[in-house]
């Protein structure tokens, strides 16, 4: 997860990897929860979460990735578990470009509709291990190796009014 230091400029749509990382402040390792109305949005294929824009409803950031500039690709790895099961494996080489490809992507495309990026506003790179379904109950970890885990427990969704 990238963490933005300065404001992306609202007229630039166009980003060369040292331009996008110019403006960040820090990345961090973390989980980008998903939460769509449509319940068969994982069986319908990434064409139809990636197009969902709702379908993103939070990020749990976990620690800093200090001097993240010099670090290679290779060693930037995370495995997904789901009730002590691997679900999945990958990391920022598994991103076509690299973390700063997705940024890339992410300040243009939010240029050209009218939203340039602004300070202080975290940025997910992607999906690395994959994108799984979790149900109440079920808890999940990210191991991100060297750089800690992030752990999850899900529970029903309840109704405040309810409460």
């Amino acid at each position: 997860m990238f963490t933005l230091r300065d404001d992306a400029p609202a007229d630039k749509t166009e980003y060369s990897a040292a331009e996008a990382a110019a403006l960040v402040d820090s990345l961090a390792v973390g989980v980008e929860l998903a939460g769509s109305p449509l319940p068969l949005i994982n069986i319908l294929g990434p064409a139809v979460v990636v197009s969902d824009f709702g379908n993103n409803s939070g990020l749990i950031l976990g620690p800093r990735i200090e001097d993240w500039q010099h670090i290679d690709d290779a060693e930037l790895v995370c495995e997904t578990f789901i009730d002590d099961r691997s679900v999945g494996r990958g990391g920022s080489a598994s991103i076509p470009g690299g973390l700063l490809a997705a940024l890339r992507f992410a300040l243009a495309r939010c240029a050209r509709r009218g939203y340039p990026l602004k300070a202080g506003m975290h940025i997910a790179t992607g999906a690395t291990t994959g994108i799984h379904d979790i149900v109440a109950g079920q808890r999940s970890r990210v191991d991100f190796g060297r750089w800690g885990s992030v752990f999850c427990e899900t529970m029903a969704a309840t109704d405040p009014r309810n409460a």
